[in-house]
Order: C-alpha cells, then sequence, then structure tokens
C-alpha cells in the first residue's frame, strides 16, 4: 500500500507541476513596489519580472503595482530587462499595470536595456479593459548602447 502512495503522490505533484507551465495571474495582487534587481561585471545580465505569466499566458482581472522598481546592469556587454505585466504567447484582460518611475538601466560598451510594461506578446496576442500607468518611467542604456522601452503595446 505504502508503494500505491507514493505514486500517486508523484503523479499528483507532477500534474501540478505541468498545469503551472501555462502561466496564468488571475483575480491577484502583485505588488512590486521598489523592488531593486542590480548585476554588475562584463557580461552580464540582470532581469526583473513582475506580474509576468509565461507560456500561453494571461493575466486577468488583476492590478500590478511595480512604482520605483530598479533594474540594473553594468558592465561591457551587460543586459538588463525589465517586464512588468507581460503576458508572453497570451494576453491581458481587465488588468491595471501600475509602473510609475520604473527604472531599468545598461551601461558599458555594447550593452542593452529593455523594459515592457503593460505588454502581451506573441501570435495570439490582444490587450482588453487594460490600463497601463507607466508614468515617469526610464529606460536607460549608455556607452554605444541600445535601449527598447515598450508600454502598453500588443505585438
Amino acid at each position: 500500500m505504502k508503494r500505491f502512495t507514493t505514486s500517486v503522490l508523484v503523479v499528483a505533484l507532477g500534474l501540478a507541476t505541468s498545469a503551472a507551465f501555462a502561466g496564468e495571474i488571475d483575480n491577484v495582487t502583485v505588488d512590486g513596489t521598489s523592488a531593486s534587481n542590480v548585476s554588475q561585471g562584463d557580461n552580464s545580465h540582470a532581469l526583473q519580472r513582475i506580474g509576468v505569466a509565461a507560456n500561453s499566458g494571461k493575466i486577468k482581472d488583476s492590478t500590478i503595482y511595480a512604482g520605483n522598481a530598479q533594474n540594473r546592469a553594468n558592465g561591457a556587454n551587460a543586459q538588463a530587462q525589465q517586464d512588468i505585466g507581460v503576458a508572453q504567447d497570451g494576453r491581458i484582460r481587465n488588468t491595471h499595470v501600475v509602473a510609475w518611475g520604473a527604472q531599468n538601466r545598461a551601461t558599458g560598451d555594447d550593452s542593452l536595456a529593455v523594459q515592457e510594461i503593460g505588454k502581451a506578446k506573441g501570435a495570439s496576442s490582444s490587450l482588453d479593459y487594460v490600463n497601463v500607468f507607466g508614468t515617469n518611467a526610464s529606460n536607460q542604456a549608455y556607452a554605444r548602447s541600445k535601449a527598447e522601452q515598450k508600454i502598453g503595446v500588443a505585438e
């Protein structure tokens, strides 16, 4: 009987894990206010994700706060990516994304800074009944670098 119980537990855990791969944020408040993420040194990569649903992701009936969140990568070939309220290969519906004063910065030669706020990306992406507030959001790259900022985008 013990062997059977263990098998059932493993199957149950496996099902729970596989269900989590299709990311969904539903009827939730995510608060990443003043979150800070820093990576230092050449070839560093700082990735900050607040309220992100991956793999056919859905964000619905939720509020995501990331005011004054800071993400930094410092050094040659550094990459800083800040994703706030992003649904990958999915949709955002009836949701508020608040990222006032969010800052993303990559410093150093050949660096890349990418900031995405309130974005649905992928073939079936859409924003429905969504409010995105990116007032004073800042995305900066220095010294022969590239900066990309996308706020309230479905692509």
